[in-house]
């Protein structure tokens, strides 16, 4: 109970924005006559309040955004090295990881901070562990809010990321440090030249000994992702745990023995505990060579609180030997809690322990099961033989891929990896063969389903417990249940998720949904598979219309990963990747209730911006208009055809080219939306027209400031319910550094 106390208060304290969770657990230890258990509280607490408000502070201050600094520099993991389009030409590129600090007269930002860099162009070629001086152009870590995808805001504060930003120029000489981080890069080098042969060993290899995640492509990555044993590629809890105990069994039945014979005072010793030596030893040997990163550190801490557990003639309760390991881990680093790898890695370990002290079935066939409902929680992508794709990837990676590529970049043998390559190749051959299968993914569940499944699969793999196994079917109710999000008939729910500089909207009735634009696109990514399609998942939806205002990327970019357009209209049907249905004035359809018209563009001597599809949304009592990129040249030819609206989609990111006086006069919409990049270089929305628009009455809202925004238009008290993800829904990384967090 005090463990697990006190790894709940620091959880509590930083994922928390109220005290109230402190109070409620201060009082259950004064109720429950544990004085020291409410101090150990209080005094959690308040360690992981104080490393919340440290890690906030340390963050680029706003006003520095886009200013270049001087700074000293270190290269502190693995370069990332490609050759990339920028403004159409292929340029060199880079991704490093740095150490800054102040550089000579440099006063604006001091301390030690980590950020994360590209640098393009003609700069020099950098390695892990160089040091050098050079400038840096730098952003606060701002990262996209949305109800699914990453939130990267997040992710940056619990790997203590203070800046992202672009390497401007390296001054002076580069000085070669060496290092763990070099040493992984030489490492890393040796295995894909050894494993030329396999490239899809070359490419997993590396990943799975030296944590270098370079070589593996998009397509490598979705196809574990779609399996749901993406786990299976990081160094984590996982891997760490089989391989610390593979070592333990060798130690337990060769080292264990000679060691108690060479010293004497070993003797008191059981084997079993002397076996932790080497077990130790290897698993520390392992983090390092995945470059000590935070998810291998805080599972080899796991481990040696589990060791010294082992250690002692009477080892506690399995409960209290993960409760104690999680306390140790979050009151080494406290914002651990904010990362999804740390509770991935903390239920591998814990699944492990739990099955090894009386599971149902032997730890290979058990472990695939809740392995493979934590990947689809993680990932969003839940399909009915992800258990099976786990249950044949699990043992394979366990016993013959993981320890052959150990083994052969120890000993620097290439039959062993080769083994391990081989075994790779069978594994993606496994998925192949799968992804042929007519097995559509199962429609997600929010967070907490996942959570009670996976629960549910424990309970069903451990021993008996008080009730009957059949009352586990009802932890499925979040799959059997509607969603309750859908507008009543004659409403409409308008969805703008932000994308960055880009455009991507959801229009949702009762029963159907019309998609407005699809984001953009990136090298290896884009904002439809990492945000929308996430959340169509999410709430079951597919979309009946999808339209694309023109065929500029950033509005259609991600048109190629929506696996299910629909109906597709758009303004620029030529520039598209599939084929699509011309927008033309005067097309109309009706969907519960609520009436959708195009208004724009009349005929085909339109190009570019102007070629937008200009969509006229009706709900009972509420309309809203949809303009694309249409510039002031459009919105005089529909000047005085178009009826007021409440909200209008500001045109072009609201640049200045667009959303002319007469035009919103016209309009006379309550709220103006602008889909907008964080510290674009644009700078959209242009000042004077959000100057403009306020003085007029009209509320502007951004997705740079409010994240993703949900209007609720429509209904007889015409009344439009706004929900400001980022206002809302937001924590306290998800705005600047302030004198609180809470």
């Amino acid at each position: 109970m005090r463990y697990a106390g006190v790894a709940v208060a620091l959880v509590a304290a930083v994922w928390s924005t109220s005290p109230w969770p402190l109070a409620a657990l201060v009082g259950l230890a004064v109720v429950a006559r544990q004085p020291r258990l409410a101090v150990s509280l209080a005094l959690a607490w308040g360690l992981g309040a104080l490393t919340l408000h440290q890690g906030l502070a340390a963050r680029l201050p706003e006003p520095l955004n886009g200013q270049e600094l001087s700074v000293r520099a270190r290269v502190v993991d693995l370069v990332e090295r490609d050759q990339r389009a920028r403004y159409g030409e292929p340029v060199a590129w880079q991704r490093l990881w740095l150490e800054v600090s102040p550089g000579p007269g440099e006063p604006r930002w001091p301390g030690r901070h980590r950020v994360r860099v590209t640098a393009w162009g003609p700069l020099p070629a950098l390695q892990a562990g160089d040091r050098f001086q050079g400038r840096v152009r730098l952003y606060f870590p701002h990262g996209w809010h949305n109800q699914t995808g990453p939130d990267g805001a997040r992710f940056a504060l619990s790997r203590r990321l203070d800046a992202r930003g672009e390497l401007v120029a390296v001054e002076g000489p580069v000085r070669a440090a060496g290092g763990l981080h070099a040493f992984r890069a030489r490492l890393a080098a040796r295995l894909r030249e050894r494993l030329a042969g396999s490239p899809l060993g070359a490419a997993v290899i590396p990943a799975l000994v030296a944590g270098d995640r370079r070589g593996l492509g998009p397509t490598l990555r979705e196809r574990f992702q779609a399996t749901g044993t993406a786990h299976l590629l990081a160094i984590s809890g996982l891997h760490l745990t089989l391989v610390t105990g593979l070592l333990w069994w060798v130690g337990r039945w060769l080292l264990a023995p000679l060691y108690a014979w060479a010293w004497p005072p070993a003797r008191h010793l059981a084997l079993q505990q002397l076996a932790w030596l080497p077990a130790l030893a290897g698993g520390l040997g392992y983090a390092a060579l995945a470059g000590f990163s935070l998810p291998t550190q805080r599972a080899l801490l796991m481990m040696a609180v589990l060791a010294w557990c082992r250690l002692r003639r009477r080892g506690p309760p399995a409960g209290r030997v993960l409760a104690l390991a999680l306390m140790a881990v979050l009151l080494v680093d406290p914002l651990a809690a904010l990362s999804a790898g740390l509770w991935l890695s903390f239920g591998a370990v814990a699944v492990i322990l739990l099955l090894l002290d009386g599971g149902r079935l032997p730890v290979m066939l058990a472990l695939p099961v809740p392995m493979a409902v934590a990947g689809a929680a993680l990932f969003g992508i839940w399909a009915w033989w992800a258990p099976l794709a786990n249950l044949l990837l699990v043992p394979l990676f366990s016993l013959l891929v993981v320890p052959a590529a150990l083994l052969g970049a120890v000993v620097d043998s290439g039959p062993p990896l080769m083994a391990a390559a081989t075994g790779v190749e069978l594994a993606v051959a496994i998925m192949d063969c799968l992804a042929t299968w007519p097995a559509p993914s199962l429609p997600p569940a929010a967070g907490w389903g996942g959570a009670l499944l996976l629960a549910a699969c424990l309970l069903w793999l451990l021993p008996a417990w008080p009730w009957p196994r059949r009352l586990l079917v009802l932890c499925l109710l979040p799959w059997w249940l509607p969603d309750p999000g859908a507008p009543p008939p004659g409403r409409v729910d308008l969805v703008v998720f932000e994308v960055g500089q880009g455009q991507a909207l959801a229009l949702r009735t009762a029963r159907h949904l019309v998609l407005y634009d699809v984001g953009p696109a990136w090298e290896g990514g884009s904002a439809m598979a990492r945000v929308v399609v996430p959340w169509l998942r999410r709430h079951r939806l597919r979309p009946d219309v999808t339209v694309v205002s023109h065929g500029d990327g950033d509005h259609a970019g991600g048109l190629g990963d929506l696996p299910w357009p629909g109906r597709l209209l758009a303004g620029e049907p030529g520039r598209l990747s599939a084929p699509a249905t011309a927008c033309r004035a005067g097309q109309h359809w009706r969907f519960d209730g609520v009436d959708f018209r195009v208004l724009w563009p009349r005929d085909d001597g339109w190009s570019g911006n102007d070629a937008s599809c200009v969509l006229r949304v009706d709900a009972v009592g509420a309309s809203l208009l949809l303009t694309g990129d249409i510039t002031t040249a459009v919105e005089y030819r529909l000047l005085g055809k178009v009826a007021p609206v409440e909200v209008l989609q500001l045109a072009h990111h609201g640049s200045a080219s667009s959303s002319a006086d007469a035009w919103v006069r016209s309009l006379a919409p309550r709220w103006a939306v602008a889909s907008v990049g964080y510290a674009n270089r644009f700078h959209h929305p242009a000042p004077d027209l959000v100057a403009r628009l306020e003085a007029a009455g009209v509320t502007v809202l951004r997705t740079d400031r409010t994240g993703m925004i949900v209007f609720r238009l429509g209904g007889l008290d015409n009344a439009a319910l706004i929900t400001k993800w980022r206002q809302d829904h937001g924590r306290p990384w998800h705005r600047p550094a302030s004198g609180r967090y809470w």
